[in-house]
């Protein structure tokens, strides 16, 4: 770690440096599941991931570590762990019960690189968090996109906030959206 709290790390010899975006993007790849599939809006708090798993800090990470809790205990909404909420407090049993209605139960892994089979999950209208080294960032792959004649990209949903791009959307175009790790995310559980 460095002094600004974020995390430097290699996987297969490629360096990131990020902070809780890769919590962010699992989330908000769970928020577009839940409505793909006519599911009431649930704001999820991506907040309550990222703080149980690296203890308070805001600390990079990978999407597969946010993907993997997502699935064993699901993810709060918001009245239960506020979003931006660092507070030990909101660790509490009424907050896991909420999560538990929130869970994930169907991914699967992108392979390094692979921009074709992440072009195939987004076509089956399967949300993808990305872990991008050379942004060091990550984000959530919404959509495919065509930028011209025979080009195409991906929709992306960052978790800078509204002010970001076009309300926090963007477009990457496919040499910038060939993911360094990447899962799709098919299925979330149906709260009750």
């Amino acid at each position: 770690t460095v002094p600004n709290g974020t995390l430097v790390t290699r996987r297969n010899g490629s360096v990131l440096i990020s902070g809780n975006c890769w919590a962010h993007s699992t989330v908000s790849a769970a928020i577009i599941a839940r409505a793909k599939d006519n599911q009431p809006f649930a704001d999820l708090s991506a907040y309550s991931i990222a703080c149980i798993i690296k203890n308070y800090r805001n600390q990079g990470g990978w999407n597969g570590e946010s993907m993997q809790f997502l699935r064993e205990r699901g993810c709060p909404t918001s009245k239960h762990w506020p979003q931006q909420g660092t507070s030990r407090s909101y660790d509490n049993p009424a907050t896991w019960e909420d999560a538990a209605k929130y869970k994930d139960t169907e991914w699967e892994d992108i392979p390094d690189r692979d921009f074709d089979q992440l072009f195939t999950h987004l076509l089956l209208g399967q949300p993808c968090p990305l872990d991008l080294n050379w942004w060091a960032h990550s984000i959530c792959a919404c959509d495919p996109v065509e930028i011209e004649s025979g080009s195409f990209g991906v929709r992306i949903w960052n978790s800078w906030g509204d002010g970001w791009s076009d309300s926090g959307m963007g477009v990457l175009t496919e040499s910038k959206a060939r993911p360094d790790g990447a899962i799709a995310l098919r299925v979330m559980r149906a709260a009750a």
